[in-house]
Formats: structure tokens, sequence, C-alpha cells
């Protein structure tokens, strides 16, 4: 039987511009079903007159936001609940973390300091953002039009790749400090992505370090073409009654960067001035996007979360990803550090996979090796 979840995330436009909208950005995300799943998200409009002109008009959009709100809570106490029904949560802990993995897409579920019982990583709630931690393969973000082409045959691929809606075998360790989860491919996920292959996604703990490993291996007779990447969403602002102008982004170095413009999970041709000689930027900076700031080749290794001023509270080290894209929309409760191999779909991107020049190209019988870690600093300010 096919299930199917539907949040709303309603967006309000400046009130005092003439004939704003008010924007409802729809998600819905198919559970498995054996078929492989599908991932949309799309936006609708409800026009806004001008102030004043049209209060009917006004109320009905604003009794339209309230129900949105109260759907969601219902949302986020029976539906998921529900669809997450037989997943299986793993945990490993040391003196320091607790953490929890869902072996559905090998998902982080829970960084937790043992000492404090504080949660670091952003809970997944459906007004806001429902995933916690995407683990993304084999693309980063998306594909245009969510299809690639191979040796002339069509397939359509989720956004973030199929691995997100894929359960994995788990191999803990004696110790409890580690877990291996296994995707090996199958006839379902041959549906989707036509290469035989065994992603592994590996969590270690070290002190209050752990590290988040991907491992790639081509077990086919073709080169096969892939990304991969996290997508951990953090807390912030932690403290209720603070403003997320109250937090920074920081960065181990002083850049002086371009941004990629990203539209529609997709990277645009253009490029737009974002940091100038600065180490840092707090959450309400007017040149923060909705669609995420990606910086190819990214120089500062260490980007860190925390209170304007203060030591900061967590750090993500890129490790052996090049590349890393930053995810805060205005106005919402976290920040996602994303490390990838490679990026978002061009908006020109050509349909054949082998002609997307950059995606990784994996011989047969190799093997790619990619790491990252999550370093919780309790000292920092929340």
């Amino acid at each position: 039987m096919e299930m199917k979840i539907f949040t709303r995330r309603l967006i309000c436009k400046s009130p005092d511009l003439s004939g704003r909208y008010m924007l409802t950005e729809s998600r819905h995300e198919a559970a498995p079903t054996g078929k492989g799943n599908d991932f949309h998200r799309w936006a609708s409009a409800c026009s806004v007159l001008r102030m004043g002109a049209d209060s009917d008009n006004a109320a009905h959009c604003k009794r339209w936001s309230c129900v949105m709100v109260v759907f969601s809570l219902l949302l986020a106490m029976v539906v998921l609940p529900i669809a997450s029904f037989g997943s299986k949560i793993v945990s490993i802990e040391n003196d320091t973390l607790r953490v929890s993995i869902n072996a559905r897409g090998a998902e982080l579920w829970s960084i937790r300091h043992k000492e404090s019982d504080t949660e670091y990583l952003w809970q997944g709630k459906p007004e806001y953002w429902v995933n916690r931690a995407p683990v993304m393969f084999p693309v980063n973000v998306r594909f245009k039009d969510n299809r690639f082409s191979y040796k002339g045959d069509s397939y359509e691929i989720p956004k973030m790749g199929m691995a997100v809606y894929s359960d994995f075998e788990v191999e803990k360790s004696r110790d409890g400090c580690s877990v291996v989860f296994l995707l090996k491919s199958n006839e379902e996920t041959q549906k989707r992505y036509p290469f035989d292959f065994v992603f592994k996604v590996i969590y270690r703990l070290k002190g209050n370090r752990l590290a988040n490993e991907f491992v790639i291996e081509n077990e086919g007779g073709e080169t096969m073409y892939f990304a991969t990447g996290g997508h951990p969403g953090f807390n912030c602002p932690f403290v209720d009654g603070r403003d997320r102008s109250d937090y920074q982004i920081s960065f181990s170095k002083k850049l002086s960067v371009k941004r990629s413009e990203i539209v529609d999970s997709l990277i645009q041709a253009t490029e737009v001035p974002f940091l100038n000689n600065e180490d840092s930027f707090t959450l309400d900076d007017s040149r923060i996007p909705d669609g995420g700031m990606f910086q190819k080749d990214m120089k500062a290794r260490k980007i860190s979360i925390g209170r304007t001023g203060e030591a900061p509270y967590l750090t993500l080290d890129l490790g052996d990803f090049p590349n890393v894209n930053l995810w805060s929309p205005p106005g919402m409760p976290f920040v996602c550090i994303e490390p990838m191999v490679s990026h978002h779909d061009l908006q020109d991107s050509p349909m054949d996979i082998e002609e997307k020049s950059y995606l990784i190209p994996l011989e047969p019988g190799k093997t790619k090796r990619y790491a990252f870690s999550v370093i919780v600093n309790h000292n920092g300010t929340l």
C-alpha cells in the first residue's frame, strides 16, 4: 500500500508591497512502495490584494494560513510516526556523544551531548523542513527534471537520489562507537540508476567528533558516474526567545568569493558577489538567499555555527569534500552545511549522464572514499 506525506510551509512576502503574494511551498514525499520513490516540491500562490483594498480576501488567506499550521502539527503527531513505522534506528556512543541513525537512508537522526543532554541535530519539524540529514547518492541535490539518460534509456531519479529512500544493511562495531550502513545495487535501484555498486555510509565517534565516511565501489563492467554528499541540518537558534540575528556562520579563514545562483535547486550560469575579505556573516544578513549558497573548491575547510562574538557550538570539517552548500532560508530555525563532491545539476545540463562533466567517473573495480566530520563544542555559547 502506498503512503504519501504532504506538508506545507507558508512564506509571507512583505505586507506593504502592492500586488504581493502569499506563497505556500508544498512538500510531497512518497514512502517506499517497492516501485521506487519520487520527491516533489511545488509552489502555489494565493493572491493578496494591496492592504485595505480587499479585507475579505486577506482574511481568507489568513484563515488558510491557520488551517495549514494546524495541519502541519497534526502531520507531526500522526502521519510521520506512521510513515516511519518499521524504520530501524541504530545508536552509537562514547563518553561524550550519543548518536542515532535511521537505517532508512542511513540518515543521521540525533547528535546529543550526553552530559548536558543537548540535541544538536535538526529534528525535522514538518512545518519547516521534514528531513534531518539526508545522505545524497548518486546525485548532489537533483538532476534537471529529475531525469537522466544512459545508453539511450531514460531514468527518473528523485531529489537527493534513491539512497534516501533505501533500507541499508547495518553492521555495528563491538565497541559501540562506530557503525557501517551498506546499500548494494539491486533490481529496484537499477530502475533508477543502471549501475552495479556498493555504497557504504560509516559513522565513527572519537571524543567530541563524529566522522561521516562515504565509500563507493563499482562492481559493474562499465564506468559509473555519481555524486555524493551530506545534507545535515543543525538547530539554530538554540534558545527560545533568541533570534537568528544573534547567530553567525564563521569560516576558518577570510574569504573573498562570489556565490552561484540557485533556482529550483539548479545552478544558474550567473554568479553574484557574496563575501568580501570576510570570515563570518550573521543569519539575518540580507545576502542570504532562499536557494542556498554554493561554493566550489571551498578554501575555508572548517565552517562553524555560534552566537555572534562567542565561541561556536558546532563545527563541520569538510575533510575530503571539495565543495559545500550552505542552506538556511530566512526565518528558518536551522542551518544546513552540505559537503559535496560535486554540485547541483546545471540549468543547461545535458540529459546524458556521461556528458555531465561535473560528476565523478568511477571505473570498474575501483573504489572512492570521502569523509567529513561534525565537531561538537559544548563550551560554545548556545
